[in-house]
This record gives structure tokens, C-alpha cells and sequence, in this order.
């Protein structure tokens, strides 16, 4: 088996490859958070709006979502 020719590198590229990964582990886990947050918001804001008296056809003209997407949002938010 013939072994193709690397090219030589110093320590600088896999120290930005380590960084690189770290600030992408940084941002996924704060995109995560700020998912979380707004998935847990917007099943509030659901839980209230059925609390308050709008029916799930009302919701789905006001926000443009499915009946579905709301009752899974509500269950999830009961549940936490």
C-alpha cells in the first residue's frame, strides 16, 4: 500500500480545531436553552389562551398552527 505525502503542521491547527469545536459546543448549548425557554413560553401562552376561553380553531386563526401542534403543546407544558 503506497503512502500519500502529508503536509507538516504546527500545533496552531489542531488548537484551532479544539477551539473551534468549544465554541460551537458554546453555542449549540445556547441555542438549546433559548429553544427550551420559548418552546416552554409559547406552550404557556397556549395553556392560557384555552384557559381564557379561545378554542383551538380561534387559536389556529390567530397563529397559523394545527389543532395537533397545540394539544401536544399544552400536554408538554402540563407535564413540566
Amino acid at each position: 500500500m503506497a503512502f500519500r505525502h502529508r503536509r507538516e503542521y504546527d500545533e496552531t491547527v489542531p488548537q484551532a480545531l479544539r477551539a473551534a469545536r468549544e465554541s460551537y459546543d458554546a453555542a449549540s448549548a445556547e441555542y438549546e436553552e433559548a429553544i427550551t425557554r420559548a418552546r416552554r413560553d409559547w406552550a404557556a401562552a397556549l395553556a392560557t389562551a384555552i384557559e381564557a376561553g379561545m378554542s383551538y380553531q380561534e387559536i389556529a386563526d390567530e397563529v397559523g398552527v394545527s389543532h395537533t401542534s397545540i394539544s401536544r403543546a399544552i400536554k408538554q407544558y402540563g407535564s413540566s
